[in-house]
């Protein structure tokens, strides 16, 4: 596209913008060309920014601080600064008792002890005690102040004939002063940002040409159809093939719609979602699933615990001694854990560590099949966070309860979900957990990064904790930790960016 054409596209306010900075010359302002423009500043503003746009200008920013006199200001420039006025009482009388400066120099109590206060900071009278009264005594400098303003005068006298004042404006020697003037509130500084104008070669270019307009109809109305004007006016051109900005609609954040992806997959595939509490006890977070209360995992720097309220209900006492009795001796032929159970540690509440917490307290009140729960919840650990650790994450869990479930059925769930997630490539290894027999992980591929990740675990309730809770029939469980999926799919290498709220970020993140 030539000058001509991008001339030719240029509305009738860009034409009048680039004409008036043909006339102003470099570096104009934007007031200076809605003087000779009479548009308004928006309008100017709006134009430039097409014109930079189409390469016809450039647009310079340049800060400014003003400095501004305040009413008090105003007063003292009137009537002079109070210590210029209790100096020339000393003048007078040589020797000032404190208690008599407001009388003597016609000030208030408050403006006698600022004069004080400035008297002796600027070296012009210094407190003796005389005959058991405080008194000012003038000094040598005080003697010279006497005979010429000081600095912080001189810079208030700037402001004689104006309220405002450009900082660059004022004399090196008085500028100095301003932080001493501003910090006693005579003087204000404010930063202004001053936009202006230079014309580019293409600008310049430009000025030779015609730029006169005619104005053009951008829109056929009714009345221009009715009456059949729109064959003699002249019709704008629609540049369709122009860059337009990015839009970037209303959407949820990428783990948010990653979590209910997740949970319509479940209810598509009849699961039913439940709810647990986050103040939860050692009883239902640990014991219920014969986790022996010495096991690392209830370590103080894996369980956050709390002080209020001091002791959690066990509504079921009989379930608790169940529980106690697999721990200690075992049950379906197994020894337990054999150490002897504290029922206090049961009671200590804690946040919930994990929303398996919520499935078994679940099963403790549906112990007949068909059972087929998920939990989606945060959960809480005393992590050091950091790019791979975070104290606070969601977790889903899901259980499935039925007569004759096995470890295919297990493993045929887990693949049906993460088919649905978006994640083809699975691969399946043995796994531990202290409450699942079998037990198993999933990994999932990700081509993007050419690495196996691990995704979930899994596995078959162990008969320690199904008995206890009275349930005769297979569960199966499995658990996903949604962070590590969610860095890998936005591609992101630090946990804690999912959290931080930079806006372009997720402007940018893809609806998917």
């Amino acid at each position: 596209m030539g000058l001509e054409e991008d001339i030719e596209n240029l509305s009738a306010r860009e034409r009048r913008v680039l004409s008036a900075l043909g006339e102003l010359g470099t570096e104009s302002s934007v007031e200076d060309v809605q003087e000779d423009t009479g548009l308004s500043q928006s309008a100017v503003m709006r134009a430039a920014l097409e014109l930079e746009e189409n390469g016809f200008l450039e647009i310079q920013e340049k800060k400014h601080r003003i400095v501004s006199i305040t009413e008090e200001g105003k007063s003292y420039l009137e009537d002079s600064l109070p210590e210029r006025k209790v100096l020339e009482t000393l003048e007078e009388e040589k020797y000032l008792p404190i208690d008599s400066i407001p009388e003597k120099s016609d000030l208030s109590e408050g403006k006698a002890n600022i004069s004080t206060g400035w008297l002796k900071k600027k070296g012009w009278a210094e407190i003796e005690e005389k005959e058991g009264t405080k008194v000012l005594k003038i000094t040598d400098d005080g003697q010279k102040a006497l005979e010429e303003k000081a600095k912080d005068e001189l810079l208030l006298g700037e402001f004689e004939d104006t309220e405002n004042t450009l900082w660059d404006q004022i004399p090196t020697d008085l500028a100095d002063e301003i932080p001493n003037l501003r910090s006693r509130g005579l003087i204000r500084v404010k930063e202004r940002v001053r936009r202006g104008f230079n014309l580019t070669e293409k600008g310049q270019d430009s000025l030779n040409l015609d730029l006169e307009y005619t104005e053009k109809v951008s829109e056929l109305s009714s009345e221009l159809l009715r009456t059949g004007r729109w064959r003699e006016v002249n019709l704008k051109e629609y540049n369709v093939t122009a860059e337009v900005s990015p839009v970037y609609p209303g959407k949820e954040h990428p783990q948010r719609r990653m979590i209910e992806r997740l949970r319509s997959i479940l209810l598509r595939i009849g699961f039913k979602e439940i709810r647990g509490p986050i103040v939860e006890s050692e009883f239902w977070n640990f014991d219920a699933l014969f986790q022996a209360q010495n096991h690392p995992a209830r370590e103080i720097h894996d369980t956050l615990s709390l002080s209020k309220p001091e002791s959690a209900k066990i509504l079921d006492e009989n379930l608790l001694k169940r529980v106690k009795e697999a721990h200690e001796n075992g049950v379906a032929g197994s020894d337990g854990w054999e150490y002897d159970f504290d029922e206090e540690v049961s009671r200590r509440p804690i946040l919930r560590s994990q929303t398996t917490a919520d499935s078994v307290r679940y099963l403790a009140r549906q112990p007949d099949p068909p059972v087929k729960v998920f939990c989606i919840d945060k959960v809480f650990r005393r992590e050091r966070i950091d790019y791979q650790h975070l104290a606070e994450f969601p977790q889903a869990e899901g259980i499935v309860m039925a007569p004759e479930l096995n470890f295919r059925h297990l493993l045929g769930y887990l693949k049906q979900i993460l088919v649905e997630m978006g994640i083809s490539k699975i691969r399946f290894r043995p796994g531990y957990f202290p409450y699942t027999e079998p037990s198993v992980e999933a990994d999932g591929y990700f081509p993007e990064l050419d690495e196996w990740i691990e995704l979930l675990g899994a596995g078959m309730f162990r008969p320690e904790l199904l008995e206890p809770l009275n349930i005769e029939y297979p569960v199966l469980a499995w658990g996903i930790g949604f962070s590590r999926l969610a860095m890998i799919r936005m591609g992101i290498e630090d946990m804690r960016d999912l959290h931080k709220n930079d806006i372009d970020w997720l402007n940018k993140q893809p609806l998917r």
